[in-house]
Parts: C-alpha cells; sequence; structure tokens
C-alpha cells in the first residue's frame, strides 16, 4: 500500500442476505469493517446473521423496510418504513449484547425525495434521531454541491454498479474495467491519490464470487479501508456517576472547575453535557447552557477530543460528531440558535465554519482576558471577517481576538 493511499468506508446496501456470515467472515479476513444498510423484512427473517455482524464490529444502519421509492411514498408512509425498521435494529444490537453507536440511514435507490420531498424527509430523520455520517476527508466539488456532506442520509462517492449483476455475470468484467477510468467530477475518482476519500457502494445480495471479484478489485487501488471508528464511538449524555472520569478530562482540555460546581453544571443543565466513549474510554465532551446574551438560544461553552494520535478515532470527526449531538439536544430543548466563542485559532475557527457555524461578533480583550471592545458581523461581512479580526487587534493592541460564531438550527 503507497503511502498516497486515501481513506475509504464500505457501505453494504440490502442486508442481511444469502452467505451473510460468509460475507461478513470475508471481509474480515481483509481488514474491513463495513456499514450494512439493512432491510427490515431482511431482518425479520435472518436476526442472528444480523447480530453476528454487530459482534464481528460491523455498523448496521436503516435502508428501509421493503425497499421503496421515497420519491412516491407519502411521508406517513416513509415514517413507518423507517420506525419499523429502527425497532428491528434496535431489538438486533440488544440481541448482540453491544449499544447501538449510531443511526444511520441510506435511501433505497439513493432516492431522497426529489425538490418535492428532500426537506420534509430531511427533516423526518433528523427528528427520528440520525445523524450524518460525517466521512472525513470527502473532498469532492460535487459532493458539496449536492449537500451530501449536511444531509442526514447516507451517499456514496463511488457506486460499484453491482446492482447491474442480475443482468448477467457478463456484467462483470464491465464493472472491474470501470474502476480503471478517471473521471473524479463524475464518481470516477477510485484512483486519485492523494485526493478525496471515498464512500463505496456495494450490495449485499450479488453472487459471492462476484463480491470477491470487486474486492480484490478495489484492493488494487490506492485507498486505505478504513474501520468506521468514527461512528463505534458512542455519544450519550452526561450523568452525576461519571463525575471521575468526564472531570479530570474537562479539567485537562478545558474548563477546571469544583467537584461540586461540576456536579451542579451536569444538574442544572441536563442533556447539554455530552461525552464521547470509545468502549469504556473517554474520547471527547461537549457542554453548554442556555445563553446569557440570546433570547431562545444556547451557548457551547466547551468541546474537545482526547490528543491523541495514536488513537484510532484520532482526526476522525469525533468533533463534528458531538457538536451535531449539542445540536439535536438543543433542538429538542426548544432552542433556535446555538453561540459560541472561539479560541484565537485559525484551525478552531476553520472547525466551527466547516459545520455550518458563520461569525457573528468580534471581541479583543486584554492579556487579563477582559472585554476591550465587541463588534457585529454582518452576513454580507463574513467572508472578510478574518481582515476585521486583525484591524481589531491591530487598533486596541489585544492579546486575544476572538469570534463569536453562530449557528439558526433548522
Amino acid at each position: 500500500m503507497k503511502d498516497t493511499a486515501k481513506l475509504a468506508w464500505l457501505t453494504i446496501d440490502d442486508a442481511p442476505a444469502d452467505d451473510f456470515r460468509k460475507r461478513v467472515d470475508e471481509l474480515n479476513a481483509r481488514g474491513i469493517r463495513a456499514i450494512w444498510f439493512c432491510l427490515g423484512e431482511k431482518l425479520e427473517r435472518e436476526p442472528d446473521d444480523a447480530a453476528y455482524a454487530i459482534r464481528c464490529g460491523h455498523i448496521l444502519g436503516n435502508h428501509s423496510y421493503d425497499h421503496p421509492a421515497f420519491s412516491k411514498i407519502s411521508l406517513e408512509e416513509a415514517r413507518e418504513q423507517i420506525e419499523r425498521t429502527e425497532r428491528l435494529l434496535d431489538g438486533i444490537y440488544e440481541r448482540a449484547g453491544v449499544p447501538r453507536p449510531v443511526k444511520l440511514f441510506r435511501f433505497p435507490y439513493l432516492d431522497d425525495g426529489g425538490d418535492g420531498k428532500r426537506d420534509a424527509l430531511q427533516r423526518l430523520l433528523r427528528e427520528t434521531g440520525f445523524e450524518p455520517a460525517g466521512f472525513p476527508g470527502v473532498t469532492y466539488a460535487w459532493w458539496r454541491q449536492k449537500n451530501h456532506h449536511r444531509q442526514i442520509d447516507v451517499s456514496c462517492t463511488y457506486d460499484t454498479w453491482d446492482w447491474k449483476l442480475p443482468d448477467g455475470g457478463d456484467m462483470l468484467p464491465a464493472l472491474l474495467a470501470r474502476m480503471d477510468e478517471r473521471d473524479p467530477e463524475l464518481g470516477l475518482g477510485l484512483n486519485e491519490a492523494p485526493g478525496s476519500n471515498e464512500v463505496i457502494l456495494m450490495h449485499a445480495w450479488v453472487p459471492f464470487e462476484a463480491f470477491r471479484a470487486l474486492l480484490d478489485k478495489l484492493r488494487t487501488k490506492p485507498l486505505k479501508f478504513e474501520p468506521p471508528v468514527h461512528l463505534a464511538v458512542r455519544i450519550r449524555p452526561v450523568v452525576q456517576t461519571d463525575l471521575p472520569i468526564v472531570r479530570p478530562f474537562q479539567c485537562e482540555y478545558l474548563d477546571r472547575e469544583s467537584e461540586e460546581d461540576w456536579l451542579r453544571r451536569v444538574e442544572d443543565h441536563s442533556g447539554l453535557y455530552l461525552a464521547a466513549f470509545a468502549g469504556e474510554e473517554l474520547a471527547g465532551v461537549c457542554y453548554g447552557h442556555p445563553s446569557r446574551h440570546w433570547s431562545g438560544a444556547a451557548d457551547l461553552q466547551g468541546i474537545a477530543v482526547k490528543l491523541d494520535k495514536r488513537k484510532p478515532y484520532a482526526r476522525r470527526g469525533i468533533g463534528s460528531r458531538l457538536l451535531r449531538a449539542f445540536e439535536r439536544a438543543c433542538a429538542e430543548r426548544g432552542y433556535r440558535r446555538i453561540g459560541v466563542g472561539s479560541a484565537d485559532d485559525p484551525q478552531v475557527e476553520a472547525f466551527f465554519r466547516s459545520n455550518g457555524y458563520r461569525p457573528v461578533e468580534i471581541v479583543a480583550k486584554d492579556a487579563r482576558g477582559r472585554e476591550l471592545a465587541r463588534v457585529g458581523i454582518r452576513a454580507e461581512e463574513a467572508d472578510s471577517a478574518r481582515e476585521l479580526k486583525e484591524a481589531m487587534r491591530r487598533k486596541f493592541g489585544a492579546a486575544e481576538v476572538i469570534f463569536i460564531f453562530g449557528k439558526n438550527l433548522d
């Protein structure tokens, strides 16, 4: 594997299927852990096989109950398709004895409802507790133009077209040859490295030998298949019994406070203090409180992920997942907006911008942290905010100049 290999994640639709355990074992032998998007009707027939995949380190997502085109069904029918399968997935994770780490959804046929229903279906997914997969390093312009980086459902950067195989086995050579084509902006970017990371789509029901042949061909590409570790990290609200684990982390990375103050924070702002766990290990925290500045808003006070590059989840989007979980918790409590003061650090500022926050104020402070000046930023000034910030630094001789970022919640 060349050093220039880019990351890839394997997603497989219409699971479970024939020879399912055999397929799971094949992937495990290759060191690949997949995300299997499951149909409820198949989960009802093969719950033990699905639980086997979970215990082998794979993640199961929701692919509807019986594979309708969502642009052709009503919102109520869509809700039933999703929720019926959710109940089955929850039961299978319980059967496997593994906490469900994340709720993911992919539309059948990648049919997200089209212009007429797309927004309503996105709201439905959000209300049902799904979250974007947040695959890091996907940089294709078309991916962003289609808003895949923000939509709740999971799309793909490369479709193997293995769904064509029922038309005849003679299609396989053509599908393998297609993997050699180079046209990244048309979804044919497997050979571009360095380049955008890849989210690859296959199907669980294709003939097993074709399944293996496609995997063999993918292995010839400059790809490093990444376990979906950023999704296997589980995020949940902090409770007071977490004090021995969470408070020391907070004191090291963010705000120092006494045990008494920490317990009061968790009690007073229940549900707005979240922690990410990789197994039993704390990976990060995120917390806030009702805003003291804006009506109907919440302030994000702190967010941090463990700075240990040796950890498998390091630089894999855990911070963004924590931030999205905090946004959902705020929306559930009726808050319409989130504000957060960024550190005087371009990387931190870029993190918030990449997650949909825009600078709304600039605050200059002296060496003791006392506020020297505060100015608002109009929406049309957002692109030139950095120049405004540096102008304030010069004008006031400030030791620190920070952005206050804001984001409206849908």
